[in-house]
């Protein structure tokens, strides 16, 4: 019976629209109000940025398990199960408990309804995931926000207990602004009076409006995490050696077990975050754990070797390609490699596609279309990039197809390695056939 209800809710979930009037965070609001605040009894980390939030929820989430703290994380998209979203110590939530916190937002959704207010999707996951870490009571909660972050549903917490923004691009500008200083502002819209804050600090207008932002919020301590900060001193292709150097780290190495070399990046503002809770005297952290922590973790769909060889990752805009294309280039070496992509409409994909093929590395494209209303057609793709480059270009209407086709070209050209980009609706399809088995 649970199972059944549980797919039924699945199902109605899956009818429900990603927008609706008013900004999420007016909705989401309305909705904490009407379930009694239960964000106010957790302690709260938010994320935002247009990449490497989830990476660096996930190296949060790792070193406070790894100290014994029970932890929520709440994160987003999933790419097989809804359940992802919602963690409890890394753990997908049941299917019971889901089915049950989903009864207390619906009934909280009806009343709503009647004050002319409607949920979008994100909402609903949203108020199940903090009753659930409520009721688990967990000791801390990793939010890592939707879209944006001023406007986003889970900037209806109004009490977090450290702030972290990662890298920021030109992402979603229909909606955010059309230059990084904008864009910067959204995301900067998480800052709270009171709340300790760390950040990627890259891009001067990035670094200006952060700065300006966290001085008239009254952020007590505002860290920027620059390149400068962090040195990959070695990598094999499947592990990074990293050392980082700033105010609470000295020259302190740290091992990953992960090709991807971005990931050096998402870690060194993991670890200053954790840093800035010890400095806030919120936790103690221990070296050795800490230590273990990161290297243990490990997030899906981000240069996730899913195969020998074979490996697929997340990037979906510009800045994640150029992330993927340096760590494709440090996993293969000399080695020929296939590329397997695809990309939905709402994403710069010319500049993407432009990029991977100037970037020299892969020998053969597989062009695929997935499920996704948002797709891009397979055509369409095919077309750009034989503008772009005179590689071999295959072309499948399933993703799951060209995924086979893409092994079988990776088992039959000596020593070469394929990889598989372009969206995480690509990621979740691939993962989900092979879990399936088909």
């Amino acid at each position: 019976m649970a199972e059944n209800r549980y797919c039924d809710i699945e199902a109605f979930l899956d009818t429900i629209p990603q927008y609706a009037e008013e900004s999420g965070v007016v909705r989401a609001g309305a909705l904490l109000e009407e379930l009694g605040h239960p964000e106010k009894t957790l302690k709260i980390i938010h994320v935002a940025g247009s990449n490497g939030k989830g990476s660096v929820c996930a190296y949060l989430n790792r070193i406070l398990i790894q100290h014994g703290f029970r932890t929520g994380l709440f994160t987003s998209p999933h790419l097989v199960d809804v359940r992802e979203r919602i963690r409890i110590d890394n753990e997908m939530v049941s299917k019971s408990d889901f089915v049950q916190a989903f009864d207390r937002v619906h009934s909280a959704a009806k009343r709503l309804q009647k004050k002319n207010i409607t949920l979008a999707y994100f909402d609903w996951l949203f108020g199940m995931a903090l009753l659930l870490f409520v009721q688990k009571q967990a000791d801390f909660v990793i939010l890592e926000t939707g879209l944006g972050g001023r406007l986003d549903a889970t900037n209806a917490v109004q009490n977090p207990v450290l702030s972290v923004i990662t890298t920021i691009s030109l992402e979603h500008t229909a909606v955010l602004g059309d230059t990084l200083s904008q864009i910067a502002k959204e995301k900067a819209g998480i800052l709270k009076q009171g709340v300790s804050a760390v950040y990627s600090a890259k891009e001067p207008e990035v670094i200006h409006v952060m700065e300006q932002t966290a001085e008239n919020a009254g952020v007590p301590v505002l860290e920027g995490v620059t390149p400068a900060d962090y040195q990959i001193t070695k990598n094999t292709g499947k592990c990074i050696d990293f050392s980082l150097h700033n105010g609470y780290y000295k020259n302190d190495c740290f091992s990953l077990a992960t090709g991807a070399v971005y990931q050096a990046e998402n870690c060194s503002l993991a670890l200053t975050g954790a840093a800035l809770l010890q400095k806030a005297g919120i936790l103690q952290l221990d070296e050795g754990k800490v230590r273990q922590a990161v290297f243990e973790t490990c997030w899906e769909g981000r240069m996730e070797e899913i195969e020998p060889d074979i490996y697929i990752d997340g990037a979906h805009n510009p800045e994640g390609i150029e992330a993927f294309i340096r760590s494709a280039r440090s996993i293969c070496g000399k080695r020929p490699a296939v590329l397997l992509f695809s990309v939905v409409k709402d994403k710069n994909f010319e500049q993407m596609i432009g990029m991977l093929a100037a970037s020299g590395v892969f020998t053969h494209y597989i062009i695929v279309q997935m499920q996704t209303k948002r797709h891009l057609a397979g055509e369409s793709i095919e077309e750009l990039f034989a503008k772009y480059t005179s590689a071999p270009l295959t072309e499948f209407d399933e993703s799951f197809d060209g995924y086979l086709y893409g092994k079988k070209l990776q088992e039959e050209i000596p020593d070469s390695v394929l990889f598989c980009t372009g969206s995480l609706y690509l990621a979740g399809e691939i993962k989900q056939k092979l879990q399936n088995g088909r």
